[in-house]
């Protein structure tokens, strides 16, 4: 017996007249985007634009609609469906500030369990794999899933100078990139996302869906449905020990992820020796092996306007004799990263260390555009930042680079790594892949400026909880 449960349980509907925009599709599968935008705003603006990247539209308006459906169609061409996705869509505002930003969010709108042909029992789907798998609409009223994309990106107080790139091209410059954004938002809703809750453990009504079915936690050896909440609740802030067990993803994974797991290998003093977590930067050269060698030095500059911390590297370097042919260490906070590891390569430093100003684990990556930028840096966590400051005086060594024995983003056992900060980050931990995926996933917590329009192993995924794929069409355009 079929059973939906309410759309107001899931997220509540946005007010708005809707006008539908039919995304080009083949055979197998239509995409309807929903607009949902009023007169004159969003995907309505009327400001005139210039072509971009492939795009011809005329207004802002029109542009934002032509990527949405670009996207909308690429997913179309890889789905099988026996009915149509619908996904409501409009422009407004996501928190932000000035140096960071929520692009998009994306709910469904309902799920579905013990329908006609499900073969796993008492399981939810999201709607839209719902009917794929039940071969008929099983909702034919609503529509599947909401994206609400970020009106204010690139404002002052938005990510300030980082709109979204309006271009087919994925060359958005110190832009983000809306095609791969919107790529990205959608496959949530297709069911790239558990319905259950990672801050309490529990499950979506007492039930696991057909995306957490497929998790696994290496150290309790257990499946997500199999946990109690409290071992859910423990496993969501383990990293790199939650990882994908779906057989499609995992046959996938040698042809996708490439080896060189990034780290920062310390070899003196032996009281401190041994591998630290990375959070590499997506500007200047990838980390590489046999990696960068070197003393460990902190940074001094000025306590000023730029960063009042004399730690920060927001100003010039004052001990620049000290760092010239060492690997720098500075604090991260004020300015942007790329401020920082400028100011640290112009004072002669060979690689660079982040350490963050606040706790958690793994280390995020670091963000910024200069092409200027010619050594290697990376983020380290408070704990491991304190834990080299504490040894400074005794003298630190370390080597910057690669463990080219390990897949970036899989497990010692083949399987691909799960999001799971800690501290949790709702709506993040455990429905991307980890960040530490190279090349960059299109299903990571970022939308790196790399990505293409490859859904690499996100298309497999989806295979996994219950889509039909078309595989003619490899695992992109």
């Amino acid at each position: 017996m079929s059973r939906s449960f309410p759309r107001s349980l899931l997220l509540a509907l946005v007010a708005s007249t809707a006008v539908a925009l039919s995304a080009r599709a083949d055979p197998q599968a239509q995409v309807v985007l929903v607009n949902l935008d009023g007169p004159n705003v969003g995907l309505n603006d009327p400001t005139p634009v210039a072509p971009v990247g492939g795009n011809t539209g005329t207004t802002l308006g029109e542009q934002r609609r032509n990527v949405l459906a670009r996207a909308a169609s690429l997913w179309a061409r890889n789905l099988k469906s026996f009915a149509p996705v619908r996904i409501e869509v409009t422009f407004g505002p996501r928190n932000c500030n000035a140096t960071g930003a929520v692009l998009a969010s994306t709910g469904a709108l309902a799920a579905d369990l013990n329908f006609k042909h499900a073969k796993l029992p008492d399981t939810w789907f999201h709607i839209a794999v719902a009917n794929a798998v039940a071969k008929t609409d099983l909702d034919p009223t609503g529509d599947d899933m909401i994206v609400i994309f970020n009106i204010n990106l690139g404002a002052p107080n938005c990510l300030a100078g980082a709109p979204f790139y309006l271009g087919f091209d994925h060359n958005e410059g110190t832009g983000v990139d809306l095609l791969a954004t919107a790529t990205h938002e959608y496959a949530h809703g297709l069911g790239f996302s558990q319905l259950g809750n990672v801050t309490n453990g529990t499950l979506f009504l007492g039930l696991p869906d057909t995306y957490n079915r497929n998790l696994a936690h290496l150290r309790t050896g257990l499946t997500w449905d199999r946990m109690t909440n409290a071992q859910r609740i423990a496993a969501s802030i383990d990293t790199y020990n939650v990882v994908w067990i779906g057989p499609s993803v995992t046959q996938a994974v040698p042809s996708v992820l490439a080896f060189g797991v990034p780290l920062l290998q310390v070899t003196s003093p032996a009281s401190i020796a041994g591998s630290y977590a990375v959070g590499p930067a997506i500007f200047g050269p990838p980390l590489s092996s046999p990696g960068v060698s070197g003393q460990v030095v902190l940074a001094t500059d000025p306590a000023d306007a730029a960063g009042p911390s004399p730690t920060d590297a927001c100003s010039p370097i004052t001990n620049a004799a000290a760092v010239a042919g060492k690997i720098a260490l500075a604090d991260r906070g004020t300015c942007g990263f790329i401020v920082k590891v400028k100011n640290l390569q112009n004072a002669g430093a060979i690689a660079v260390l982040i350490a963050d100003n606040v706790a958690g684990s793994p280390p995020p990556g670091l963000g910024g555009v200069d092409p200027t930028i010619v050594i290697p840096s990376v983020r380290i966590s408070l704990a491991d930042g304190n834990t080299l400051k504490g040894q400074l005086a005794a003298g630190v060594t370390a080597t910057l680079g690669v463990d080219l024995t390990r897949r970036a983003g899989a497990s010692a056992e083949g399987f691909a790594l799960i999001n799971a900060p800690n501290p949790v980050v709702p709506g993040s931990s455990i429905s991307h892949w980890d960040p530490i995926a190279s090349p960059n996933l299109i299903m990571e917590p970022a939308i790196n400026p790399d990505l293409t329009d490859n859904l690499d192993l996100t298309k497999p995924l989806m295979e996994d909880i219950g889509w039909q794929l078309d595989k003619s069409q490899g695992n992109g355009l």
